[in-house]
Order: structure tokens, then sequence, then C-alpha cells
């Protein structure tokens, strides 16, 4: 695969809704321009630290154990269960209700979009390793700012996530985490 196709590929992969992009869009929250590269870092670093293996060694053992993945899946059903119960209880009044660094750095290795990179495409580049990494970064770095503008319309730029929006992306939490449970269980 050319790095132009595996560019495509990727960000084509990383723009579709999913665990990482609604919390990226949930923690958009008073915004700025260090918390969104805080929260953008966060996510290249995650990314990188499941796919550089897998696509390293790993996938021998990935593909012959195809139960890894499952328990992957199930295991992030209950981390986005958790950030959905989170997000739905009011925060006291001595603290923000509000989606952090540390929680999307958990979710995004978690996200099973970074084992399909590391297994199916990281490989097939045919341009070498820092050139598709460099690729990859590119690609994360555009999808992660584009859900955080996203989620910077929709929830605005209040201090504190406003009810409604906290709802909404409970509801979607909710939503990711039934559907990782469902594919965890019938693969």
């Amino acid at each position: 695969m050319n790095l132009p196709t595996f560019a495509i590929a990727v960000f084509s992969l990383l723009i579709l809704p999913g665990p990482t992009n609604a919390v990226l869009a949930l923690a958009s929250t008073a915004l700025t321009i260090w918390r969104s590269l805080s929260l953008i870092t966060a996510v290249v670093l995650a990314y990188l630290a499941i796919i550089v293996p897998v696509s390293n060694g790993a996938a021998p053992l990935l593909n012959g154990h195809p139960g890894i993945a499952s328990i992957v899946k199930l295991i992030s059903a209950i981390w986005v269960l958790y950030l959905a119960l989170k997000l739905w209880v009011p925060a006291p009044a001595d603290r923000q209700n509000r989606l952090g660094v540390g929680q999307l750095f958990i979710t995004t290795l978690l996200n099973p979009k970074a084992i399909i990179i590391g297994l199916t495409l990281a490989p097939a580049v045919q341009a070498g390793i820092p050139a598709a990494m460099a690729t990859f970064v590119g690609c994360v770095t555009a999808t992660s700012a584009i859900w955080l503008g996203l989620g910077s319309l929709l929830v605005g730029r209040h201090a504190e996530m406003p009810v409604l929006a906290r709802h909404c992306g409970c509801a979607v939490l909710v939503a990711f985490s039934l559907t990782l449970a469902i594919s965890a269980l019938w693969t």
C-alpha cells in the first residue's frame, strides 16, 4: 500500500464516530489551545502505544488468538459504560464534570481501531515505518481536531457541560458500549 492510500484509509477509519471521538467531542468544554493540544497529544500517544507493538510483533499472537480482540472489546465496553455513568451523574459543586486527558488516553488505548490499524494498515505500507507513522500522526491530529471542533460547536464554550449535552453524550457512550459488547460476544 502506498502512503496516500494509507493516509486515506487511516483518515477514513479514524473520522468515523467511536468511543475516542465521542470523548473528544464531550471533552471540548472550556476548550483552550493548551487543552486542545493536550487532548490531541493524548490520542496520538495512546494510539501509538498500541499500534507500534501490534504492527511490530503482536500480530502473530493476535491473529492466532482472536479471543484476545474480544477481550479488548469487552474491556473497552466496560470502560466506555463507566465514562457514560460518570458523565450522567452531576459533579459535586466543588468539581467540574468534564472528561479529561486521562479518560481520553485510556479510551483510546482500548479503542479497537488501534488494533485494526496495527494489524492491517500499518504493516502494509511500503514507504517505511517512519513515513507511515508521520502520516498516521497527521491523520490522528486532523481527525481529533475535527471532533474537538464539532464538540465545541455542540457543547459550546461553557466551563461546565450543559445538562442536555451531558445526557446526550451519555446516551452516545452507552450506545458505543453496547455495540462493543455485542461485537465482542458475537465474534
